[in-house]
């Protein structure tokens, strides 16, 4: 069971940053969200990363779906930071942005989001 959590909420947060995005699947399906919200802003921060971190401590029994976010929602990020976009890691309290040469879509984004994602998938549950 831990691992069928682990695996959903690893592929549900590879996609959640996009949120912001009118044009993503998520942003069609929650357009309020991508209505009020600035592409690749607070939804392209670690900070659900981050917070789900915490709470695998603090909840043990919770550690295979919060492991899923943190890996998926990271996954996402590492991979739009290779693009000329970029993001704000810190947003928003900090403005830094994290920027590579490709652009948005581009094939290797695709790959290194999926290699991430599929590595994690692959691994058994520790």
């Amino acid at each position: 069971m831990q691992k069928f959590a682990f695996s959903s909420f690893l592929i549900a947060t590879s996609l959640f940053p996009d949120i912001d995005t009118p044009n993503s699947s998520m942003g069609r399906k929650h357009h309020f969200i991508s209505a009020i919200s600035k592409h690749r802003g607070a939804f392209h921060s670690i900070w659900i990363p981050l917070f789900s971190l915490i709470f695998a401590r603090v909840y043990p029994s919770l550690r295979g779906p919060l492991m899923g976010i943190v890996i998926g929602y990271t996954a996402h990020l590492a991979a739009d930071m290779l693009t000329k976009e970029g993001v704000m890691p810190l947003a928003p309290f900090i403005k830094k942005k994290i920027k590579g040469p490709f652009k948005t879509g581009h094939f290797f984004e695709t790959i290194i989001s999926a290699a991430i994602v599929m590595f994690f998938l692959i691994q058994p549950m520790c």
